[in-house]
């Protein structure tokens, strides 16, 4: 049996290969995605099947279009509206795109929700809205901040996981997930932080300084940096 998944917000499909790829986790099948970025969305239709739809998702909504019935609906809304990068966020539209995010997961009728975000979301004024909001559709919800490299990301990454369950599920799932690695020199005995190194240490020399066709497709884009002497200096 596989669960049906919708990618809301979906960009090349990182979250959609996460659920879908026997490597990380199987057992899911992606049945629908949407973003607003068309060059996104072929490369997720390309990857996964041509079932992602370009479009601004209030737009979509608006228009009463037809919604997939789904088991989990997945997605990160625009982190902008959060990061502390951003000096305008206070009022950005951005920060309300989990509202249709919602209304999809009612539509499509799933039973578990997932959104990721910048670690910032956490403690916003958003985040217990997302709770108040879902709780009344009958769903129990928790957050957490999760550093990827505890999972085996070979990234220092911290996001917002927030994950949602209908209460009529009758479970009492385990969040956030055991760590799988932790931080070396640490008194764990799980498995030291993947290295970069470790990912693709075992990928040839990089050729050249641009974009190429190579037999292998997956090399096509490692190619070295012509550092000024600037640079050079501040390495």
């Amino acid at each position: 049996m596989s669960y049906r998944i919708i990618d809301l917000f979906s960009g090349a499909g990182g979250m959609t290969l996460g659920f879908t790829s026997d490597e990380f986790c199987g057992g899911f099948e992606s049945v629908w995605a949407l973003d607003s970025d068309e060059a996104a969305v072929q490369t997720y239709n390309r990857n996964f099947g041509n079932h992602g739809v370009c479009v601004d998702i209030e737009e979509y909504l608006q228009a009463g279009d037809p919604i997939p019935k789904a088991d989990i609906v997945i997605g990160g809304p625009p982190c902008q509206g959060f990061s502390l990068l951003n000096k305008n966020r206070k009022g950005d539209v951005r920060r309300e795109l989990w509202r249709p995010f919602l209304d999809i997961v009612v539509r499509s009728e799933a039973t578990v929700f997932i959104i990721e975000n910048v670690a910032e979301l956490l403690g916003s004024p958003e985040f217990r809205e997302i709770e108040a909001v879902a709780s009344g559709m009958g769903f129990n919800v928790v957050g957490n901040i999760l550093m990827a490299a505890d999972y085996g990301a070979p990234q220092r990454r911290r996001r917002t996981i927030i994950f949602g369950w209908k209460r009529k599920l009758g479970i009492n799932p385990l969040f956030p997930p055991l760590p799988t690695h932790a931080e070396p020199d640490s008194s764990s005995n799980l498995p030291p932080w993947r290295t970069v190194r470790d990912a693709i240490g075992n990928l040839p020399k990089p050729v050249g300084t641009e974009i190429r066709i190579s037999d292998d497709p997956a090399l096509d884009l490692h190619f070295g940096r012509s550092p000024t002497k600037k640079s050079l200096k501040r390495y």
